[in-house]
């Protein structure tokens, strides 16, 4: 069946046109009888095409075993997705992540109109557990307790700036016994023991290196006074001298001496002396303390009136303030102080005459991680929200609400098991970390339905009810990051990447047509097919039946070539093992549409253009078979056979990449190495496939007697250039651009983005015309009330059916130094510290107010965990890569002579990999360009294409090998492989190039960075393919040799 050439094209015309159609809009789709469901596939774009939002919630895992975390995240995922259903969005498009080993749930919201009501209903914490006593006293407790609090005082130290999202994370695991505060302003001589001796030796933003381990303060419990003691964590937030305040503001701890008279208020019956011989004495301890013969504390301790002053030294707890507690007389005395340890006039009270002394201007706000010692009374049992089925308010005996749940048939014999053992004991019921009942058990309770009673109202019970019925979550969820985009900006984005990309295909196609021509030709269709494949993929949204009998049809032609093939064992087994990933992978993609965000159009184009390689290497090897007089047909199959080698390592190589990119990328970034993953392999199969075909089909027709339509030139094979022989010079190029990159990036530094620092970016559109100075100023007159508004959102204990949403913390900011940018006409990006929504809301607002109408074209914040987490996973991607392609390659060339070690074309490449990566880092370094997790996206993508190049090389010095004869050095086997290669290196720099530079130059502005990396990484690998990598190895092996 489809043996003849005729028939194949036939195939291939028809599965054009199929494909050709089914990629159309779907109002062009008009031909009668054309399915009803194709109506309904479109191609499903991501929020920075088409405007939304996502919010990045971290799921907190600590307490669930390692075996039941997938069951866990399914099911908070299933339970954020009947709350999203509950907001009306569009397509909300809810998945799972792994980001630096921390699960994390994405929820992305197109179009979505309230964002603080999505945040609040997404975010809630509901978390629903039944409890039983703790039987017995474990006497490593305390130690257990000072563990976990080290623990957390580890991850704060290694991720600088992540104490209040890990403090949140820490008190969400357990509200009852670890407690996140921010503390309000305060004096640090007023702070007692070591919490203010800790602070003291603290700068702003800065955390204490050791535990501290004190009291923090006393509770009722069970109508007894208990002392609380535990281990505390201190962040140092702001210090201020009150002294620099206005008036109505300023506030100053003092201590004093007060000699009191008969008569004087609040004078005790001991105190006889007049008012006179008051006031003669105060005068007296007024000299002594102005020559310094004694001091106010030692004054006040021996004789002042003052009770209790005796043990103080006439310390004050509070402070001294306009409209404070104080006398007026003595406030205004104690205000007009500017300095510590100085000392008022002697001030005449109706208590008596006071002489005050400034103690302290300097106060502090901090925050602090309260870990309890006291031992938690309950224990946790396998009863959780993961059983719950349902809950609905009804009534008791006495007409009181109550909340009835439901749980699942699991759930009610967990339930009967739990209450068989604690008959007349109490089971504590916890929602939201909070203690809601504990009612005694009579007897074992079969059927599956718990009661939690203590409702307040009828509005608390029905507002649990529907919380629990709208999500009893099985684990916490943490919001940690936040990006919002305009949908105009989107399109706008969408509308000039695509004409870029589009340009620059036909630009790609001209050069084809041009310098191979009748190839050329046939891989422009070939090419055309290729596009139309891969936006059916993108599209596809088709049965699983359909998609399996596709993927298995591709899947039995693979088995077949490779059956057929000539390659060796291992070679057979590595594509069988692609082959398996293809039939998963095909099946994957056919079922369910991709979506496409702007990288991932990117990624698009770029694997279009990258297709062209397998096609140039082909007409290279068939040209030169032509070139050594095979006939046509013969130079096709054997040109065929003599590319596949490279085609197959070289994207290999690019797909391992892709998959180091995928695993450990964001959501934004795995988009684009899925897409690019998805042109290889189409890519792959078009060109082995399709452009074959053609080809042949080409060749029976008048066309094939021609071979100056197939660009065989009539001259004589050019002689290899002399490249080896001029390494120094290649070496001395590479030298001074790899040292000036070192030396810009260690001492002018990398600007990284937000993704790697933490914080927020808005990016605002003015109707009026704003500037920059003025847009600052608004941002620093902003900062008091931000900060003023900031309050604490996790430290306030929940109160019966008050769920705690979570956010990212509410830390003072530095609105102040904010940067601001010209974006475009009246447009401009601001980067700031990170933000909440209330602060967001606030400048925003404001921006209208005072400029007239801004529209927010984007918005993203994420915290400073992410941010470090990221950047760790950057490097480690890197380094995983670069060990990745060396494992591969030495792999791939172990049948080279003996005398030439894999290992070494291992090495060679990844010397001239580190030289790729390190010019485009030095180029953003001088020229302080932002780094942002798309700037690792595209140095990876330039690793797999340069070890792309690379491989192409070395396979031709692996092939040449074979013929080496005896009076053949190695070093003219590298020049004649480079030779042979040199057209085909250019070509597909070439026509990579001309697509990404159309991108550069007239596509989105939000991805110039991103493409501004591949184009200088792919200038970088083109140069160290033919000019280091080989040379490097040339050398070395001459080296070997002769010793």
């Amino acid at each position: 069946m489809f043996r003849s050439t005729t028939s194949k094209v036939a195939l291939i015309v028809l599965l054009a046109l199929a494909v050709g159609y089914y990629d159309l809009p779907n109002q062009y789709q008009t031909i009668p009888g054309t399915p009803a469901s194709l109506a309904d596939d479109h191609v499903n774009l991501g929020l920075d095409l088409q405007g939304g939002s996502q919010l990045d919630y971290k799921i907190d895992l600590r307490k669930v075993p390692e075996e039941d975390r997938a069951q866990i995240v399914e099911g908070v995922r299933e339970v954020v997705n009947k709350r999203v259903n509950t907001l009306g969005v569009s397509e909300p498009i809810i998945y799972t992540s792994n980001i630096a080993d921390e699960q994390h749930l994405i929820v992305e919201l197109a179009g979505i109109k309230d964002l603080d009501k999505a945040k609040e209903v997404v975010g809630k914490t509901i978390q629903l557990e039944f409890k039983e006593e703790r039987e017995g006293e474990d006497p490593q407790y305390v130690e257990k307790v000072r563990s976990q609090a080290e623990t957390t005082l580890n991850k704060i130290k290694e991720a600088p700036g992540s104490f209040d999202l890990l403090a949140q994370e820490e008190e969400q695991s357990a509200q009852d016994k670890i407690k996140y505060s921010e503390e309000e302003w305060a004096f640090t001589t007023s702070l007692t023991g070591d919490i203010g001796s800790a602070l003291k030796g603290l700068k702003e933003g800065e955390v204490t290196q050791q535990l501290i381990q004190t009291s923090n303060g006393y509770i009722f419990n069970n109508g007894a006074l208990e002392e609380q003691k535990g281990f505390f964590i201190l962040q140092l937030d702001e210090i201020r001298s009150t002294s620099a305040l206005p008036a109505d503001e300023k506030e100053v701890l003092v201590r004093h001496v007060l000699i009191a008279y008969s008569g004087a208020e609040s004078a005790e019956a001991t105190v006889t002396r007049t008012k006179e011989e008051a006031q003669a004495r105060a005068t007296e301890i007024y000299t002594q303390l102005q020559s310094g013969a004694t001091t106010v504390e030692q004054r006040a301790r021996d004789e002042s009136d003052e009770g209790g002053a005796d043990g103080t030294g006439g310390l004050l707890t509070r402070p001294v303030k306009q409209g404070g507690a104080y006398d007026d007389a003595f406030t205004q005395a104690a205000l007009k102080l500017t300095e510590e340890n100085r000392i008022s006039p002697i001030v005449e009270t109706p208590f008596g005459f006071h002489i005050i002394e400034a103690v302290d201007f300097n106060q502090v706000k901090y925050s602090q991680l309260f870990y309890s010692e006291a031992p938690d009374p309950w224990q946790s049992t396998e009863l959780t929200g993961e059983h719950f089925k349902k809950a609905e308010v009804v009534f008791d005996n006495l007409l009181q609400p109550v909340v009835n749940i439901t749980f699942d048939e699991e759930g009610a014999e967990l339930f009967e098991e739990i209450t068989g053992r604690n008959v007349q004991k109490p089971i504590a019921i916890f929602v939201g970390g909070n203690l809601i009942s504990a009612p005694t058990v009579q007897g074992k309770i079969a059927g599956g339905n718990a009661i939690i009673n203590g409702m307040p109202s009828v509005q608390v019970a029905q507002d649990l009810a529907r919380d629990l019925n709208t999500g009893a979550i099985p684990a916490p969820i943490l919001l940690t990051s936040q990006y919002t985009i305009g949908a105009t900006l989107g399109e706008e984005a969408l509308s000039t990447s695509v004409r870029a990309g589009i340009l620059g295909l036909i630009l790609l196609a001209i050069f084809m047509v041009i310098y191979y021509r009748l190839p050329g030709v046939i891989a422009v269709v070939a090419l055309s097919i290729y596009t139309a494949l891969l936006i059916f993929l993108i599209k596809a949204s088709l049965p699983l039946w359909f998609a399996l009998i596709v993927s298995l049809g591709i899947f039995v032609v693979i088995v077949y070539k490779i059956l057929q093939s000539r390659d060796g064992g291992w070679e057979k087994f590595l594509t069988f093992i692609l082959a398996c990933f293809i039939l998963f992978f095909l099946t994957f993609l056919i079922q369910n549409p991709v979506v496409l965000t702007l990288a991932g159009v990117a990624g698009v184009i770029l694997s279009i253009g990258m297709a062209v390689d397998a096609n140039i290497l082909i007409f290279e090897r068939i040209k030169e078979e032509l070139r050594g007089g095979r006939p046509l047909s013969s130079a096709i199959d054997v040109g065929f056979d003599r590319a596949w080698s490279s085609i197959r390592d070289s994207n290999f190589s690019s797909l391992l990449t892709c998959a180091i990119l995928f695993y450990f990328g964001t959501s934004i970034i795995q988009g684009f190495a899925f897409n690019l993953a998805a042109g290889i392999l189409v890519s792959m199969f078009s060109a082995i496939t399709i452009t074959k075909t053609l080809l042949q089909a080409f060749m029976k027709t008048k066309f094939g007697a021609n071979l100056a339509l197939w660009g065989v030139p009539q001259k004589a094979e050019r002689k290899p250039y002399k490249i080896v022989e001029n390494s120094q010079l290649w070496f001395s190029i590479s030298g001074v651009l790899v040292a000036i990159s070192v030396i810009a990036a260690l001492t002018i530094g990398l600007k990284f983005s937000i993704d790697f620092t933490g914080g927020t970016l808005m990016d605002v559109t003015f109707e009026n015309e704003v500037s920059v100075e003025q847009i600052q100023a608004e941002l620093a007159a902003l900062e008091p009330q931000v900060n003023a508004d900031a309050t604490p959102s996790a430290s306030t204990a929940p109160t019966e059916g008050d769920m705690t949403t979570l956010s990212s913390g509410t830390k003072p900011v530095e609105l102040a130094n904010s940067r601001v940018v010209t974006a475009g006409e009246r447009q401009f990006l601001i980067n700031m510290p990170h933000i909440t929504n209330e602060a967001h809301d606030l400048i925003l607002a404001t921006f209208n107010e005072k400029f007239g109408t801004a529209t927010e074209n984007r918005f993203t914040t994420i915290g400073p965990v992410v941010g470090e987490t990221l950047k760790r996973k950057a490097v480690i991607a890197v380094l995983v890569a670069i060990i990745m392609i060396i494992l591969y390659i030495a792999f791939a060339f172990r049948k080279v002579p003996k005398k030439v070690s894999p290992w070494k074309f291992g090495t060679c490449a990844i010397i001239a990999l580190i030289h790729d990566v390190l010019i485009p880092v030095g180029i953003f370094a001088l020229f302080n360009l932002e780094v942002d997790a798309l700037f690792i996206t595209a140095l990876l993508t330039v690793l797999g294409f340069s070890v792309h190049d690379t491989i192409v090389v070395f396979d031709r010095i692996r092939e040449n090998l074979k013929f080496q004869t005896r009076d053949e050095s190695f070093t003219e086997v590298a020049n004649k492989s480079l030779t042979q290669t040199m057209a085909r290196s250019i070509n597909t720099s070439m026509t990579t190039l001309v697509t990404l530079l159309a991108l550069l130059i007239l596509g989105s502005p939000s991805i110039f960075n991103f493409i501004l990396v591949l184009v200088v990484g792919i200038f970088a690998g083109t140069y160290s393919s033919i000019f280091l990598a080989t040379t490097v190895l040339a050398r070395w092996q001459e080296s070997s040799s002769k010793q």
